[in-house]
């Protein structure tokens, strides 16, 4: 029997904040799934949100889990609410969508996976960078063999951090779990399994020089080493003055890619015997002259929409789910990789 890709699945989202907020515009834009109950521990932040989407607006979040017209659980709450919700979520028969990072912990995270494993339901972690389309377009180039044999990656994440960062959720270790590596580091550190294959060795330093916060690293770095002994090398940081940057760069026997925003761009180079690279610049006009009539979260928006297509996807054809909640848990496990290192000076098996 096909399997039934025409029908559009109904989305509980938890948490109308700023994330929350972008996700329900995703969804208006979504055509495989579609905004039904809305969910926040501010109701008249809920009740404004669900209003504007023409979606129910639910007062508790078990409520809104339990809902007969909910296929799809959106957790968008801060990181230490993800583990309850989206097992109770699993438990009741609800596909889940989770924000990056998937959990404060290794912990935490295995109880999300083993929930949705048992319960038979999709579980997928939000790492929309993977959508980026400087990514994508770097990982083209790979698959096509226009670099090689991968041999190793270097990548960096940075924004400024600052007062009003601090002042959010973000900044309170019993919530977040962690620092830059759990906030906008756990980007990267996705990527470097998605570009470079598994890992099987970390190490890595952390400090907290500048904002001072117990249990919150500001800036991060990073070596991983896979099995068949290629290299990553990783930065993220909280004190990248010039504003917002992320950058992936993958080396390999022919060339290298490379992926950046902003702007969004990608390039890839041609080796010739050990001289100097032949390039080709992907600039994306198209995307960039919508970002500046649309604003910053343009792309935000444009990766959520994919992400629910792949969700989708995956519910209606029992596909892996792309970004799954097995990559979400193994990232988990090489931030704690990295805090074991940092705080131990040795190397440490992944």
């Amino acid at each position: 029997m096909m399997a039934d890709t025409s029908r559009v699945l109904g989305v509980a989202l938890l948490g109308c904040g700023e994330i929350g907020a972008v996700r329900a515009s995703a969804l208006a834009r979504s055509p495989v799934a579609r905004l039904v109950a809305a969910c926040d521990a501010d109701p008249a932040r809920a009740a404004a949100l669900a209003a504007k989407h023409r979606a129910a607006c639910v007062a508790e979040w078990r409520e809104a889990i339990a809902r007969p017209d909910v296929d799809v659980v959106c957790v968008s709450t801060p990181t230490s609410l993800h583990a309850g919700m989206a097992v109770a979520a699993a438990r009741a028969g609800k596909h889940v969508l989770v924000e990056k990072p998937l959990a404060r912990s290794v912990a935490e995270a295995q109880e999300m996976v083993g929930a949705a494993r048992a319960a038979g339901v999709v579980l997928k972690t939000g790492f929309n960078h993977r959508h980026y389309l400087a990514v994508e377009a770097a990982r083209h180039a790979i698959a096509a063999g226009a670099i090689g044999e991968p041999m190793f990656v270097r990548t960096y994440i940075g924004h400024e951090g600052g007062s009003p960062f601090l002042a959010k959720w973000m900044a309170r270790p019993d919530m977040a779990g962690g620092g830059t590596l759990l906030d906008n580091g756990i980007h990267i550190l996705d990527l470097v399994r998605y570009f470079l294959g598994e890992v099987s060795e970390a190490e890595g330093l952390v400090t907290n020089s500048r904002w001072r916060r117990t249990g919150l690293e500001d800036n991060a770095f990073a070596l991983f080493r896979s099995p068949d002994g290629k290299i990553a090398a990783l930065a993220s940081s909280w004190t990248e003055w010039a504003g917002y940057k992320f950058l992936i760069e993958v080396y390999g026997t022919e060339g290298f890619v490379r992926a950046a925003y902003p702007p969004m761009r990608a390039t890839i180079g041609r080796a010739r015997d050990g001289r100097p690279a032949a390039k080709t610049h992907r600039l994306f006009p198209m995307f960039q002259l919508r970002e500046r009539l649309e604003g910053y979260w343009l792309p935000v928006r444009m990766t959520f929409v994919r992400e629910f297509q792949d969700l989708a996807d995956a519910v209606a054809t029992g596909l892996p789910v792309f970004s799954s909640g097995d990559d979400g848990l193994r990232a988990n496990q090489m931030v704690e990789a990295v805090y074991e290192s940092s705080a131990r000076g040795v190397r440490v098996a992944l």
